[in-house]
């Protein structure tokens, strides 16, 4: 064997002694699933938190999000995006063991549903139909928020089924992916809010995002510990975000603007007694759209293959 052909079936090879990164979702047209997944939270959780707040608009965005912005490029990832109709039964059983066929099923259901509940529930529609048109609203409110629920959480059921990545192998991942979609949710409701002029929903937006955020930063704790003791290369998972190549997007994209800077604005508006200057709430709402683009960004990235042998190698 030639020291080409040597050096060739080393490096194909490594992948059985050494810890690999996954390339698939996060690299060339994996792009699209990074991206994808990231309308997914921001959409499921604007649409999600509107159901509370009340809010068409918010309702209609988190809406528009989902099926101009999530669902196109969803599809598009697939390379045949006009056969997706095979997802759909009866063409195809891939919805009952495929995450992925799965959610593209619930974002076709939510967008069904939610377009009915926000035809009937328009202002001037509601004018015209009158108190009759509330149990069909109330059906229909409750059927979106599952299948938004079910867009917002997922991605995190699909990076779990990868059983071959022990970073992902936890179960507290969906609840991280889909509470911090909640929570990027109650930012987008307060861009609307203040858009709007609405002030109790600026209020109502800050409080329970500085809730979600503190949440949040618990449980990313509680994952990345977990993720330390699971496995070897899930620690070497946890080091790439805390020290290694992923460190500046975890700590500056994740951490300080996802998370700190939007903490910090909602607890000024508590001290101030509920008022805030626009910009801060404008510049809250950037640093959640950013985080939730870093967050996506470093849970993919850091998704490491366990080698075939028991034995990590040297990373």
């Amino acid at each position: 064997m030639s020291n080409m052909a040597t050096r060739q079936w080393m490096v194909t090879h490594e992948w059985m002694t050494k810890p690999m990164h996954q390339r698939e979702w996060i690299e060339r047209r994996g792009i699209m699933i990074w991206v994808s997944e990231v309308f997914s939270s921001l959409g499921s959780g604007l649409f999600l938190v509107s159901l509370f707040l009340n809010s068409w608009w918010g309702l209609l965005i988190g809406w528009l999000i989902i099926m101009l912005l999530k669902l196109p490029i969803h599809l598009a990832y697939l390379g045949k995006p006009w056969r997706f109709y095979r997802l759909f039964p009866p063409f195809s059983n891939a919805w009952k063991t495929s995450w992925f066929a799965r959610g593209v099923l619930f974002s076709a259901f939510f967008g069904t549903f939610a377009f009915f509940q926000l035809a009937i529930s328009h202002p001037f529609i509601a004018g015209l139909i009158g108190p009759a048109a509330m149990p069909a609203y109330i059906v229909l409110a409750v059927l979106s928020g599952v299948f938004a629920l079910g867009v917002g959480i997922y991605g995190g059921f699909m990076m779990n089924f990868c059983k071959g990545i022990p970073f992902w192998n936890q179960s507290l991942l969906p609840i991280v992916i889909v509470l911090a979609g909640v929570a990027d949710g109650f930012g987008l409701a307060a861009g609307i809010g203040l858009a709007g002029g609405d002030t109790r929903m600026i209020a109502l937006a800050e409080t329970g995002s500085s809730y979600l955020l503190l949440l949040n930063i618990f449980l990313i704790i509680v994952l990345l510990m977990t993720a330390n003791y699971t496995s070897a290369v899930a620690k070497v998972s946890t080091k790439e975000l805390l020290t290694g190549r992923e460190a500046v997007v975890f700590w500056v994209g994740l951490i300080l603007i996802g998370l700190v800077i939007p903490g910090a604005i909602s607890l000024t508006r508590i001290l101030a007694g509920g008022e805030i200057a626009h910009v801060m709430i404008i510049l809250a709402v950037i640093c959640h759209t950013v985080g939730a683009f870093a967050l996506k960004y470093c849970l993919l990235k850091v998704g490491i293959y366990r080698p075939l042998l028991p034995k990590v190698a040297a990373y």
